[in-house]
This record gives structure tokens, sequence and C-alpha cells, in this order.
């Protein structure tokens, strides 16, 4: 996920590293440590965004899937409930464990535990490859080569993504809530930058530029969505992403813990977020 500060961060990780000096294998692993509240906490994806992704790739009923970082689930379950077969391999052992046993009534999913870069997979096997906020987690070597090996001809690569986005009112909680990050070492070059504004819906691009030597880029959608939270489950929330993860425990709870005091004092104990649901589609050329 693109976090509300960026993906990097001058605070002191795990194991004593800096979290900018953190490679993505790193970071990408901390999800693993807490399956659980990943599970409940993060935000679902609307339904309409598979009915389009269905329908804009053409997808026939047969079709074999193949999802990159399931996460537990969140974007396998939609597709499992209509039906396909789906192959999900996920990074995480607790991860897995958690998608495996949400996705149990349904035989035609697989999971598979193991980094995509590393897993063996069969060659020209799929009609789709996906990922859902995950995308940018993948080696770069491996990011467009291996779904267009993977991919039947003329198959389709998807990259579904998760924007925080302007309420278009101000974003009052972003500017009281910036020298919170500030001072934990949470922001980064690009939100430190005076000026910065969080992206609004229509400015939205798609969160990858495509290797158009293997991909023919075909359509890019976006879905709005809001979500409210109370000041701890919005706290909850942000301790599920990978930068807050890497802190040690004392520090992402005094992190936390200054978050959700701000909206409890500022906000009225609520909190209306809003999000950008991305679907990007290519054609394997």
């Amino acid at each position: 996920m693109r976090f509300l500060f960026g993906s990097t961060g001058r605070s002191s990780g795990s194991g004593g590293a800096t979290i900018e000096h953190m490679s993505n294998i790193q970071l990408r692993a901390t999800f693993n440590t807490d399956a659980e509240r990943y599970h409940a906490l993060r935000p679902q994806y609307p339904s309409e965004l598979f009915d389009a992704l269905i329908t804009l790739t053409h997808m026939p009923d047969n079709a074999k899937l193949l999802e990159i970082g399931p996460g537990t689930g969140q974007a396998t379950l939609p597709l499992a409930e209509r039906g396909y077969e789906i192959t999900a391999v996920e990074l995480g052992s607790e991860l897995a464990k958690k998608t495996s046993k949400t996705l149990a009534a349904y035989p035609k999913v697989r999971v598979i535990t193991g980094a995509f870069e590393d897993v063996k997979l069969p060659s020209q096997h799929y009609d789709l490859v996906y990922a859902a906020t995950a995308f940018h987690w993948i080696d770069t070597a491996s990011k467009f080569k291996k779904p267009h090996t993977l991919l039947k001809a003329n198959g389709h690569l998807v990259i579904i993504h998760t924007e925080h986005v302007s309420d278009e009112s101000g974003d009052e909680f972003f500017y009281a809530s910036w020298p919170i990050y500030r001072k934990h070492g949470l922001t980064d070059t690009q939100t430190d930058t005076p000026g910065f504004t969080l992206p609004r819906l229509k400015g939205l691009q798609p969160p990858e530029r495509m290797d158009e030597a293997l991909f023919s880029p075909e359509s890019f959608t976006v879905f709005p969505m809001t979500v409210t939270y109370t000041s701890r489950e919005y706290a909850e929330l942000l301790g599920t992403y990978s930068r807050q993860l890497a802190l040690p425990r004392d520090k992402r709870d005094a992190f936390l813990g200054e978050i959700e005091e701000l909206i409890d004092t500022t906000f009225g104990g609520h909190l209306v977020k809003h999000y950008g649901m991305t679907l990007t589609i290519a054609r394997k050329i």
C-alpha cells in the first residue's frame, strides 16, 4: 500500500537498521507478524471493482488466475466466490495460513507460501495475473518479466491499488497529524516538501509505469471509497502498515498513541478516511 507519508523513513527499525535502509524484502516481511489484525483491519475492495475486472478482461468462466501477495485473501475471496481457479502466492507463512483458512470452502483455490520471484510456476498457463496492493513489493527484475512468462497469449496483468486521497475539504487530519509523523521519523522527502498535498481522485494515475515492451495498457479505473474509523480502529489500522511494524514496539506504541489522542481530542473520536481503489489492466504482447 502507498502509505499516508510514503514508503521510506528515518526511524530506527527492528534489528537496529533504519527504516530508510530496509529493503523491500525486509519491509514486506513485516506484514506476517500479525495476520489476524491485518485481516480484520485492512480496507476491503468494492465488489464493483471485481465486476469491472471480469468485464474488461473478458475473463472466461474457466479462467486460471494467479494472485501475487494475497495477504489474507481480501482480493482472493471475491474472485473465488465467482468460481475461478486461483493460485495465490504469499510470502508470509502466517498470512498464507490465514488465507487458506478464509478460502477453505473453495477447493479451486490453492495457496502457495513463498516469494513470487522464487516460486516455480508453469509458463503460459494463466489467463490473468493480478496483485492487490502488493505489486510494488515485487523485485524490479521480476515485476513484469515473470508475469509475462506465466501468462497465456493475450492474457492480462491486473494491478489493484489502494490510494490515500484528499477529502476535498481541507484535509484537516492530514495536516494535524503530519507533525506526529515527522516527530517519529515517518515522513519522507516527498511529504516533507513544502506545499505537499494529498492526491485528488481526479488526478490519480496508474501506480506503476507499465513495461510496454511486454504489456499493452488497456484501462485505468478509479473506485472511490470512504471508511469511518474510531480513534482506536484507525490507530490499529496504522499499526498494520510496514513502516510502523518495522519500528521497535515502544516507538510504534508511542506513535499510535499520539495519533489516537489527536483523533479523540480534535476530531471527536472518529475519522472518515477517503480512498481511491484503482484498477489497472494491461494485455500481454
